[in-house]
């Protein structure tokens, strides 16, 4: 089957931004591959799906090389402790949700779902704000309250800057709930996770 050069392109793009985002285990990497050909051709090409595995190797490969370079502990590092405090605290805080906002609002809500006590709000940032935030282009967050109302969502927005900042990461939000808390750009620092 020829490929279109168009969609190999894509299909490396996205393989690269699963490598640099640090998120997933290596293994996940590679057995998401097969799916991906899939979902972008409708079938699936054995013979690409062995070239972007043997790219995903390589670029695996240099991304460790280059996490032994880090010192330090990273912004990423930081905003997964804020999250971390944050879920701790009665909202669920998510990376990587869904691909979308309307996404990410339904991985917290099931999410939500899943909690014993029910949580206040969300904060969240989603697959594009993921690649941007790869790129260096600053990370955008999500937040809204499940109560009726707008000050709730406000609370919660005050309450996801403050936790991060109290965690070292610098936010930018003008106090409104029509626009997204940003991170503004800072390098993409995010160590994987083991390998299985």
């Amino acid at each position: 089957m020829a490929i279109d050069e168009e969609i190999r392109d894509h299909l490396l793009s996205a393989i690269s931004l699963a490598v640099r985002s640090g998120l997933g285990t290596e293994t996940e990497v590679i057995e998401g591959i097969e799916q991906r050909v899939e979902d972008e051709l409708g079938d699936s090409d054995p013979q690409l799906v062995r070239e972007l595995e043997a790219e995903a190797r390589r670029l695996l490969a240099a991304q460790h090389a280059e996490e032994l370079t880090w010192t330090g502990p990273s912004t990423n590092e930081a905003i997964e402790r804020a999250f971390e405090e944050l879920n701790e605290n009665g909202l669920v805080a998510l990376e990587n949700a869904g691909y979308t906002q309307s996404d990410g609002w339904s991985d917290a809500k099931e999410v939500a779902g899943d909690r014993d006590a029910p949580p206040r709000g969300a904060v969240f940032y989603h697959g594009q704000d993921l690649a941007q935030g790869v790129a260096g282009e600053g990370l955008y967050l999500t937040f809204g309250a499940y109560a009726d109302g707008e000050e709730a969502s406000l609370a919660i927005a005050r309450e996801v800057c403050e936790t991060l900042a109290s965690h070292g990461v610098e936010t930018s939000w003008d106090g409104s709930t029509k626009t997204r808390i940003l991170i503004p750009p800072f390098p993409w620092r995010r160590r994987r996770q083991g390998s299985e």
